[in-house]
């Protein structure tokens, strides 16, 4: 008997948590539906008085508004995604990573685990050597061009 309550009362839970995880969406569309109000009627049909400025306001508006719209719908109604299995720790790293006490030893652990993984960054130590290597190659540009304005300074017509 005791369990089939908790069994309940977790469903109940559950049931207010997905009804109140939409109350954020519900608040997100009221504001643009009262933006899309505010904008179109108030502003355009009775503020602004050139037919020509309204039809352009509108049709701007509308476009900027169909892609807000579709973006926020996509980005609601997606399902998320599982990470790939080649993501997840295997067991004995996650071991090995669980028993060290050490915070840096295990920031350096997740370091050397990922990489090993298909993702692709700048550089490991946050893209000082392609920014060293952007910079070289922009002073070896910046010689070229001063060496050829000396070349063609120093030379007499």
């Amino acid at each position: 008997m005791r369990r089939g309550w908790k069994m309940a009362l977790s469903g109940g839970l559950r049931c207010c948590r997905r009804v109140l995880s939409w109350v954020p969406v519900l608040v997100i569309v009221l504001v643009v539906l009262w933006s899309y109000y505010a904008y179109v009627f108030e502003l355009c049909l009775v503020t602004v008085l050139s037919p020509a400025e309204k039809v352009i306001y509108l049709i701007l508006y509308h476009a900027i508004f169909v892609f807000f719209a579709w973006t926020y719908w996509k980005s609601i109604f997606t399902l998320p995604q599982q990470p790939n299995q080649k993501f997840h720790l295997s067991y004995t790293d996650k071991e090995r990573y669980e028993n060290e006490e050490r915070p840096e030893v295990q920031k350096q652990m997740l370091v050397d685990m990922a990489k090993k993984l298909p993702v692709y960054t700048r550089t490991g130590s946050g893209g000082q050597f392609i920014q060293s290597q952007l910079e070289r190659e922009l002073s070896k540009n910046l010689r070229k061009a001063k060496c050829m304005f000396e070349n063609f300074r120093n030379t007499n017509f």
